[in-house]
Protein backbone atom coordinates (compact mmCIF):
# COMPACT_ATOMS: atom_id res chain seq x y z
CA UNK A 1 0.00 0.00 0.00
CA UNK A 2 1.08 3.53 -0.59
CA UNK A 3 2.90 5.47 2.08
CA UNK A 4 2.64 9.01 3.36
CA UNK A 5 5.82 11.06 3.50
CA UNK A 6 4.29 13.31 6.16
CA UNK A 7 4.44 10.57 8.75
CA UNK A 8 7.35 10.86 11.21
CA UNK A 9 7.24 7.10 11.76
CA UNK A 10 9.50 5.01 9.52
CA UNK A 11 6.76 2.56 8.55
CA UNK A 12 4.60 4.48 6.09
CA UNK A 13 2.81 1.35 4.86
CA UNK A 14 1.14 -1.50 6.69
CA UNK A 15 3.36 -3.46 9.05
CA UNK A 16 2.53 -6.76 10.69
CA UNK A 17 4.48 -9.22 12.79
CA UNK A 18 4.09 -12.06 15.24
CA UNK A 19 4.90 -11.37 18.87
CA UNK A 20 5.83 -14.16 21.28
CA UNK A 21 6.59 -13.81 24.99
CA UNK A 22 7.78 -16.91 26.85
CA UNK A 23 7.02 -17.06 30.58
CA UNK A 24 8.15 -15.72 32.93
CA UNK A 25 9.64 -13.15 30.58
CA UNK A 26 8.44 -9.57 30.54
CA UNK A 27 8.35 -7.83 27.18
CA UNK A 28 8.89 -4.08 27.38
CA UNK A 29 8.72 -1.31 24.83
CA UNK A 30 9.81 2.06 26.12
CA UNK A 31 9.29 5.57 24.82
CA UNK A 32 8.13 4.74 21.33
CA UNK A 33 6.57 7.43 19.18
CA UNK A 34 4.21 6.12 16.56
CA UNK A 35 1.99 7.29 13.70
CA UNK A 36 0.12 4.04 13.23
CA UNK A 37 -2.89 2.49 14.91
CA UNK A 38 -2.15 -0.87 16.55
CA UNK A 39 -4.41 -3.93 16.49
CA UNK A 40 -3.14 -6.70 18.75
CA UNK A 41 -4.86 -10.09 18.35
CA UNK A 42 -4.04 -12.64 21.06
CA UNK A 43 -3.74 -16.02 19.35
CA UNK A 44 -2.66 -18.14 22.32
CA UNK A 45 -1.96 -17.83 26.05
CA UNK A 46 -2.75 -14.82 28.16
CA UNK A 47 -0.88 -11.85 29.58
CA UNK A 48 -1.17 -8.74 31.67
CA UNK A 49 -0.53 -5.71 29.47
CA UNK A 50 0.27 -2.18 30.59
CA UNK A 51 -0.11 0.67 28.10
CA UNK A 52 0.72 4.29 28.92
CA UNK A 53 0.44 7.41 26.78
CA UNK A 54 -0.12 11.08 27.61
CA UNK A 55 0.43 10.17 31.25
CA UNK A 56 -2.58 7.85 31.30
CA UNK A 57 -1.96 4.22 32.21
CA UNK A 58 -4.22 1.42 30.99
CA UNK A 59 -4.02 -2.08 32.46
CA UNK A 60 -5.84 -5.06 30.97
CA UNK A 61 -5.71 -8.83 30.70
CA UNK A 62 -5.41 -10.28 27.19
CA UNK A 63 -6.72 -13.78 26.48
CA UNK A 64 -6.95 -15.92 23.35
CA UNK A 65 -9.25 -14.36 20.74
CA UNK A 66 -9.19 -10.93 22.33
CA UNK A 67 -8.28 -7.89 20.24
CA UNK A 68 -6.81 -4.67 21.57
CA UNK A 69 -6.93 -1.37 19.68
CA UNK A 70 -4.35 1.33 20.41
CA UNK A 71 -4.73 4.51 18.34
CA UNK A 72 -1.86 6.67 17.23
CA UNK A 73 -1.53 10.02 18.95
CA UNK A 74 1.97 11.02 17.79
CA UNK A 75 2.97 10.94 21.44
CA UNK A 76 5.50 8.72 23.18
CA UNK A 77 4.08 5.62 24.84
CA UNK A 78 5.26 2.68 26.92
CA UNK A 79 4.05 -0.88 26.86
CA UNK A 80 4.85 -4.01 28.85
CA UNK A 81 3.54 -7.56 28.55
CA UNK A 82 3.87 -10.02 31.44
CA UNK A 83 2.85 -13.65 31.09
CA UNK A 84 2.91 -16.65 33.40
CA UNK A 85 1.95 -19.27 30.81
CA UNK A 86 3.24 -17.85 27.52
CA UNK A 87 1.70 -15.35 25.16
CA UNK A 88 1.48 -15.07 21.39
CA UNK A 89 -0.17 -12.31 19.41
CA UNK A 90 -0.41 -10.90 15.91
CA UNK A 91 0.30 -7.17 15.81
CA UNK A 92 -1.00 -5.19 12.83
CA UNK A 93 -0.14 -1.50 12.49
CA UNK A 94 -2.49 0.60 10.36
CA UNK A 95 -1.28 3.98 9.06
CA UNK A 96 -3.59 6.74 10.23
CA UNK A 97 -3.86 8.15 6.69
CA UNK A 98 -5.03 4.75 5.41
CA UNK A 99 -7.86 4.60 7.93
CA UNK A 100 -9.05 8.07 6.98
CA UNK A 101 -8.85 7.26 3.26
CA UNK A 102 -11.01 4.16 3.68
CA UNK A 103 -13.50 6.23 5.69
CA UNK A 104 -13.69 8.68 2.79
CA UNK A 105 -13.92 5.94 0.13
CA UNK A 106 -16.62 3.99 1.91
CA UNK A 107 -18.74 6.90 3.11
CA UNK A 108 -17.90 6.38 6.79
CA UNK A 109 -17.99 9.36 9.08
CA UNK A 110 -14.37 10.36 9.78
CA UNK A 111 -13.28 9.76 13.35
CA UNK A 112 -11.11 12.58 14.66
CA UNK A 113 -10.31 11.28 18.13
CA UNK A 114 -9.88 7.54 18.36
CA UNK A 115 -9.94 6.16 21.87
CA UNK A 116 -8.09 3.04 22.98
CA UNK A 117 -10.21 -0.10 23.31
CA UNK A 118 -7.98 -2.40 25.36
CA UNK A 119 -9.95 -5.60 24.85
CA UNK A 120 -12.88 -6.60 22.65
CA UNK A 121 -14.03 -9.58 20.61
CA UNK A 122 -15.22 -9.44 17.04
CA UNK A 123 -15.45 -12.58 14.92
CA UNK A 124 -15.30 -10.76 11.57
CA UNK A 125 -12.22 -8.75 12.47
CA UNK A 126 -10.53 -11.78 14.01
CA UNK A 127 -11.10 -13.80 10.83
CA UNK A 128 -9.75 -10.95 8.70
CA UNK A 129 -6.66 -10.55 10.87
CA UNK A 130 -5.97 -14.28 10.74
CA UNK A 131 -6.40 -14.17 6.98
CA UNK A 132 -3.54 -11.70 6.86
CA UNK A 133 -1.40 -13.56 9.35
CA UNK A 134 0.12 -16.37 7.28
CA UNK A 135 3.20 -17.34 9.23
CA UNK A 136 6.49 -16.82 7.53
CA UNK A 137 9.38 -19.14 8.29
CA UNK A 138 11.34 -17.74 11.17
CA UNK A 139 8.49 -15.34 11.99
CA UNK A 140 9.88 -12.72 9.67
CA UNK A 141 8.26 -9.31 9.55
CA UNK A 142 5.94 -8.64 6.65
CA UNK A 143 6.55 -5.09 5.50
CA UNK A 144 3.44 -4.92 3.40
CA UNK A 145 0.08 -6.65 3.57
CA UNK A 146 -1.10 -7.42 0.08
CA UNK A 147 -4.65 -8.61 0.77
CA UNK A 148 -6.47 -5.31 0.43
CA UNK A 149 -9.92 -6.83 0.75
CA UNK A 150 -9.24 -8.16 4.24
CA UNK A 151 -7.38 -4.97 5.12
CA UNK A 152 -10.27 -2.68 4.14
CA UNK A 153 -12.71 -4.95 5.94
CA UNK A 154 -10.66 -4.64 9.12
CA UNK A 155 -10.64 -0.86 8.86
CA UNK A 156 -14.36 -0.58 8.19
CA UNK A 157 -15.24 -2.91 11.06
CA UNK A 158 -12.86 -1.07 13.37
CA UNK A 159 -14.33 2.33 12.52
CA UNK A 160 -17.86 1.13 13.19
CA UNK A 161 -16.85 -0.53 16.47
CA UNK A 162 -15.25 2.64 17.82
CA UNK A 163 -18.04 4.99 16.87
CA UNK A 164 -18.03 5.52 13.14
CA UNK A 165 -21.32 5.77 11.30
CA UNK A 166 -22.22 2.88 9.05
CA UNK A 167 -22.13 4.04 5.41
CA UNK A 168 -25.35 4.65 3.50
CA UNK A 169 -24.70 2.26 0.66
CA UNK A 170 -27.50 3.57 -1.58
CA UNK A 171 -25.56 6.82 -1.89
CA UNK A 172 -22.20 5.14 -2.40
CA UNK A 173 -20.64 5.89 -5.78
CA UNK A 174 -17.14 4.68 -4.91
CA UNK A 175 -15.42 1.83 -6.73
CA UNK A 176 -13.29 -1.13 -5.70
CA UNK A 177 -9.56 -0.65 -6.02
CA UNK A 178 -7.89 -2.46 -8.94
CA UNK A 179 -6.32 -4.92 -6.53
CA UNK A 180 -9.67 -5.68 -4.91
CA UNK A 181 -11.32 -6.11 -8.30
CA UNK A 182 -8.63 -8.60 -9.34
CA UNK A 183 -9.36 -10.64 -6.23
CA UNK A 184 -13.11 -10.49 -6.77
CA UNK A 185 -12.82 -11.52 -10.44
CA UNK A 186 -10.47 -14.36 -9.50
CA UNK A 187 -13.09 -15.56 -7.03
CA UNK A 188 -15.80 -15.38 -9.70
CA UNK A 189 -13.67 -17.27 -12.24
CA UNK A 190 -12.93 -19.97 -9.67
CA UNK A 191 -16.63 -20.63 -9.06
CA UNK A 192 -18.28 -20.14 -12.45
CA UNK A 193 -20.14 -23.44 -12.17
CA UNK A 194 -21.85 -22.42 -8.94
CA UNK A 195 -24.88 -20.14 -8.48
CA UNK A 196 -23.98 -16.56 -7.63
CA UNK A 197 -24.22 -15.97 -3.89
CA UNK A 198 -24.34 -12.24 -3.31
CA UNK A 199 -24.27 -12.64 0.44
CA UNK A 200 -21.02 -14.64 0.36
CA UNK A 201 -19.47 -12.28 -2.18
CA UNK A 202 -20.42 -9.28 -0.08
CA UNK A 203 -19.06 -10.90 3.06
CA UNK A 204 -15.61 -11.22 1.49
CA UNK A 205 -15.34 -7.42 1.46
CA UNK A 206 -17.51 -6.60 4.47
CA UNK A 207 -20.49 -5.31 2.46
CA UNK A 208 -24.17 -6.19 2.38
CA UNK A 209 -25.37 -8.00 -0.77
CA UNK A 210 -27.05 -4.88 -2.14
CA UNK A 211 -24.08 -2.65 -1.36
CA UNK A 212 -21.70 -5.11 -2.99
CA UNK A 213 -23.82 -5.31 -6.16
CA UNK A 214 -24.03 -1.51 -6.43
CA UNK A 215 -20.32 -1.01 -5.82
CA UNK A 216 -19.47 -3.73 -8.32
CA UNK A 217 -21.64 -2.07 -10.97
CA UNK A 218 -19.81 1.22 -10.43
CA UNK A 219 -16.47 -0.60 -10.66
CA UNK A 220 -17.13 -2.80 -13.70
CA UNK A 221 -19.51 -0.57 -15.62
CA UNK A 222 -22.12 -3.33 -15.81
CA UNK A 223 -24.22 -5.42 -13.47
CA UNK A 224 -22.70 -8.33 -11.60
CA UNK A 225 -25.05 -10.77 -13.35
CA UNK A 226 -24.04 -9.60 -16.82
CA UNK A 227 -20.37 -9.64 -15.86
CA UNK A 228 -20.58 -13.21 -14.56
CA UNK A 229 -22.41 -14.36 -17.68
CA UNK A 230 -19.71 -12.84 -19.87
CA UNK A 231 -17.05 -14.74 -17.89
CA UNK A 232 -19.06 -17.95 -18.23
CA UNK A 233 -19.45 -17.52 -21.97
CA UNK A 234 -15.75 -16.75 -22.27
CA UNK A 235 -14.91 -19.92 -20.38
CA UNK A 236 -17.19 -21.92 -22.69
CA UNK A 237 -15.11 -21.09 -25.78
CA UNK A 238 -12.32 -23.52 -24.88
CA UNK A 239 -14.82 -26.24 -23.97
CA UNK A 240 -16.72 -25.87 -27.24
CA UNK A 241 -13.50 -25.90 -29.27
CA UNK A 242 -11.91 -28.83 -27.50
CA UNK A 243 -14.62 -31.34 -26.65
CA UNK A 244 -17.78 -32.93 -27.92
CA UNK A 245 -19.45 -32.61 -24.54
CA UNK A 246 -23.24 -32.18 -24.87
CA UNK A 247 -24.31 -28.55 -24.73
CA UNK A 248 -26.67 -29.33 -21.88
CA UNK A 249 -23.70 -30.48 -19.76
CA UNK A 250 -21.55 -27.51 -20.80
CA UNK A 251 -24.37 -25.24 -19.68
CA UNK A 252 -24.73 -26.89 -16.27
CA UNK A 253 -20.98 -27.07 -15.68
CA UNK A 254 -20.71 -23.31 -16.23
CA UNK A 255 -23.56 -22.41 -13.92
CA UNK A 256 -26.37 -21.81 -16.41
CA UNK A 257 -29.80 -23.05 -15.37
CA UNK A 258 -30.41 -24.90 -18.65
CA UNK A 259 -29.15 -25.36 -22.20
CA UNK A 260 -31.70 -22.84 -23.45
CA UNK A 261 -30.47 -20.28 -20.92
CA UNK A 262 -26.89 -20.88 -22.04
CA UNK A 263 -27.89 -20.56 -25.72
CA UNK A 264 -29.79 -17.34 -25.09
CA UNK A 265 -26.95 -15.67 -23.19
CA UNK A 266 -24.25 -16.96 -25.55
CA UNK A 267 -26.15 -15.75 -28.64
CA UNK A 268 -26.85 -12.37 -27.09
CA UNK A 269 -23.17 -11.77 -26.34
CA UNK A 270 -21.57 -13.30 -29.47
CA UNK A 271 -24.20 -13.04 -32.19
CA UNK A 272 -24.07 -16.79 -32.81
CA UNK A 273 -25.33 -19.89 -31.01
CA UNK A 274 -23.06 -22.30 -29.07
CA UNK A 275 -23.83 -25.01 -31.65
CA UNK A 276 -22.86 -22.74 -34.57
CA UNK A 277 -19.70 -21.67 -32.73
CA UNK A 278 -18.74 -25.32 -32.18
CA UNK A 279 -19.30 -26.23 -35.83
CA UNK A 280 -17.16 -23.29 -36.93
CA UNK A 281 -14.34 -23.63 -34.39
CA UNK A 282 -14.31 -27.12 -32.96
CA UNK A 283 -15.80 -30.53 -32.92
CA UNK A 284 -19.24 -31.41 -34.19
CA UNK A 285 -22.06 -31.22 -31.69
CA UNK A 286 -22.72 -34.41 -29.76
Amino acid sequence: MDGDSRSPYPHFAWLAHWLSVVSPRVFDVYQCRHATHHLLLTTSGDAAIRWETRGVETLFHATTGGIGFFPCDLQSHTMSITTAVGFEAYDVMLPEWQVQRVCNDEGLRPIKDFQAVPIFRDALMQASLLRLSARLEGRQISEEIGDEIAARQIIMQLCMLVGGQKPEWRKDTSVFTPHSMRQIVAGIDGHLGMPMNLECMGNTVGLSPGHFARKFHHSAGESLGRFVNRRRVGASFAVLRGSGQPLSQVALDLGFSSQSHFTRVFSGLTGTSPDQFRRSHGRASA
